[in-house]
């Protein structure tokens, strides 16, 4: 799924800012990591350049078998849009939209695909929520959920484009631990069905939960056991 080779990533300035070094990654189809790290050590970046947010300075980068810095922007934007969901610590959920409008509204910037048209819309937001345990949440407002309810309309909005991976920074850096404990039974059965994960986390609990970590500092990446 993901091929990293000598990628880099330098940040103008002065002196200049070595954020990536010779970072060599793979990660199969179906693999559940976590990357590990300090404030600063290059995990962001790593994370907007696998998201296809940044592009590299050095090195390359093949996502799916795309050879993805060969691309230009418009046919990296519709990669991104087609391969992968995004989770992040904060839910960004409009709190005047109900759950499943919030889910929606992932597909408002992104091209249909065929016979998942507008109309369907709604039927798939629902069948989503359902996918990770909020069937019975639709139509409610965010400010009537717990935390981990609120993440996990969050991993739905992520999953309405069927991707392929899913990336998750911090996803549960503002829970407590049983909302944690539940979002990651959901990372353990996205898994199960075939879905690649990426998390970066600065808990251990959270990055022992998946099948492989690895850490990084001052840009450079080290293989650890779960």
């Amino acid at each position: 799924m993901i091929q990293l080779s000598a990628l880099g990533r330098v940040f103008d300035s002065d002196p200049p800012v070595h954020a990536l070094r010779d970072v060599d990654l793979s990660v199969r189809r179906g693999e559940h990591l976590s990357i590990v790290g300090p404030s600063g050590s290059g995990k962001s970046t790593l994370l907007n350049t696998l998201g296809l947010l940044d592009r590299p300075t050095s090195g390359a980068y093949w996502l799916d078998g795309v050879l993805t810095s060969a691309l230009g922007d418009p046919e990296r934007t519709a990669l991104r849009g087609a391969r992968i969901g995004f989770v992040f610590q904060s839910f960004h959920l409009l709190p005047y939209r109900t759950v499943d409008e919030n889910v929606m509204l992932a597909e408002t910037y992104r091209a249909p695909r065929p016979g998942r048209g507008r109309r369907s819309r709604a039927e798939r937001a629902r069948a989503t929520l359902a996918r990770v345990g909020l069937g019975h949440r639709v139509g409610f407002l965010p400010g009537r959920l717990s935390g981990g309810e609120r993440q996990r309309v969050a991993i739905a909005r992520a999953l309405m484009g069927e991707p392929a991976l899913l990336l998750c920074d911090e996803p549960t850096g503002n829970l407590d631990s049983e909302n944690t404990e539940s979002v990651l039974e959901l990372f353990d059965d996205l898994q199960a069905q075939g879905m690649t994960l990426v998390v970066i986390t600065h808990d251990d609990s959270v990055s022992h939960r998946a099948g492989r970590r690895v850490r990084i500092s001052d840009g450079r990446l080290s293989q650890e056991s779960a």
